[in-house]
């Protein structure tokens, strides 16, 4: 049990990517299959091992979207050829989200098995809680799914791919359908790229921050809020 829950969560880390990595070092997801089935085959592990993932939402959150926006080098290069279609077929960072989304469902529908697995509701939905890891999987009524740590990091993925997270230092990342990606480090300093498009943005006042979601019962710290972007990172 222990060893898969390493496994996921290691999988996990390995295709969101590092905060520190740059922003062409992540593959696309057809270049990162092994690191998904094997977290699909450790998702089955219960609701412990989808917890345990959540654990990792603070360095995950550091760099979801600098994992797909890593995406954009074999993007901008099928874009040179497609042109700048943005529907999530040619979107690496959405299919980044898709694989996750699958992974933490898996959790979830484990974690309804498991005697060990307190359960509860918020205001999202249906609760999972690894008491002994501090985390939990949320199995939103919209069809989301959620994982919460009770430090406030978190991490949502959604059916179509888009994914959002906020670590317990309050940087946080987003991936959006059209594909757009942003990742703000706790200083501040956002970066936002489109994947399929290659291009950079500067435009950081206009961006949203992701809403936290509902709490959970019994954690010491509600999820948090995202930083507020107060600069754009440039690029040559």
């Amino acid at each position: 049990m222990k060893k898969s829950i390493a496994v996921l969560s290691l999988s996990l880390a390995a295709t969101l990517g590092l905060a520190a990595c740059s922003p062409t070092n992540i593959k696309a997801p057809a270049e990162s299959q092994s690191a998904s089935a094997s977290a699909s085959a450790s998702a089955t592990a219960s609701a412990s091992a989808s917890a345990t993932a959540s654990a990792s939402a603070s360095s995950e959150s550091k760099a979801s979207a600098s994992a797909s926006g890593s995406a954009s080098a074999s993007e901008k290069s099928s874009s040179d050829t497609k042109g700048t279609d943005s529907s999530s077929s040619d979107n690496a960072a959405v299919g980044i989200g898709k694989q996750r989304y699958n992974v933490f469902k898996k959790g979830a529908e484990q974690a309804k098995k498991d005697p060990n697995t307190k359960k509860s509701t918020n205001a999202d939905g249906a609760v999972y809680t690894d008491t002994k890891e501090g985390a939990s999987i949320v199995e939103a009524k919209n069809g989301d799914y959620i994982l919460i740590k009770d430090d406030g990091g978190w991490i949502r993925v959604s059916p179509d791919g888009s994914l959002s997270s906020v670590s317990e230092s309050g940087d946080w990342s987003v991936i959006k359908t059209n594909g757009d990606t942003i990742a703000v480090d706790e200083n501040g300093e956002a970066t936002i790229t489109n994947v399929v498009t290659g291009e950079y943005s500067q435009d950081y006042k206009s961006l949203e921050l992701p809403k936290p979601p509902a709490p959970v019962d019994g954690y010491s710290t509600a999820p948090k809020e995202g930083v507020k972007p107060t600069s754009a990172k440039t690029h040559e």
